[in-house]
């Protein structure tokens, strides 16, 4: 049975279009939770309710509600003086969220190893592969995120353990933020794949040392990849 603690949803599901919720407040929530993940608002931005209100013509009970919800997820700040925020991105806040990662989703993939069925394994063998990412094409790259996306939510609900997943969806969409802005993109799928089929395998031998072991290879790697682009970048 699924824990009865309210999902929150990754950006690989919450769809551009949200006109068939007939939840007002969820609708609102997912389509400004979109906005931020993907860059089209831009770290640092401000958010005015009132813009929000008239652009999603509503009031400002769900507005709000949704930016106060946002701002559990660490994806908005508020400011005295100055209001709602969408969180900056930096090289600080992704070393942070390396760690994050580092030990929540490695005790996962262990957890994993022990507790997926042979359905959700093969599954998830079928996800692990990752689609080419076509230089300069955003579109493609889009595909790449949402796949990765795809792979660790199958990983994580393998456990049934919707607060874990909560806290690992929130982490990756973060993850990925900077990605969908351009900083730190992959531009070869092969080490991806290599690695989500190297826990697959682990998880067929129920072996969870080599589950943790990969999937802590698989965080820093690609921890390590946008904290450099941050660094680059200035930020």
């Amino acid at each position: 049975m699924r824990s009865t603690i309210d999902p929150k949803p990754s950006l690989v599901e919450i769809s551009a279009d949200m006109s068939v919720s007939a939840n007002l407040p969820e609708r609102v929530y997912a389509t400004i939770k979109r906005k931020i993940l993907n860059g089209e608002i831009a770290p640092g931005a401000r958010l005015l309710e009132k813009s929000l209100c008239e652009e999603l013509k509503v009031s400002r009970t769900p507005v709000r509600e949704a930016l106060n919800r946002l701002g559990n997820e660490d994806l908005v700040l508020f400011r005295p003086h100055c209001g709602f925020l969408a969180a900056p991105l930096t090289a600080d806040g992704a070393r942070k969220l390396k760690d994050l990662r580092l030990i929540v989703e490695s005790k996962v993939a262990a957890l994993a190893a022990l507790r997926a069925t042979k359905s959700q394994i093969d599954a998830l063998r079928d996800a692990a592969e990752m689609p080419v990412v076509i230089p300069g094409d955003d579109e493609s790259f889009v595909r790449f995120c949402q796949a990765n996306s795809r792979f660790h939510l199958l990983l994580t609900r393998t456990i049934d353990n919707q607060p874990l997943e909560n806290i690992v969806m929130s982490a990756l969409d973060q993850y990925q933020r900077p990605a969908y802005l351009g900083i730190g993109r992959v531009s070869d799928r092969t080490k991806a794949t290599k690695c989500h089929h190297d826990i697959v395998d682990a998880l067929l031998e129920r072996d969870p040392f080599k589950a943790e072991a990969v999937m802590s290879g698989h965080v820093i790697g690609g921890s390590e990849r946008i904290i450099k682009a941050l660094v680059e970048a200035g930020l």
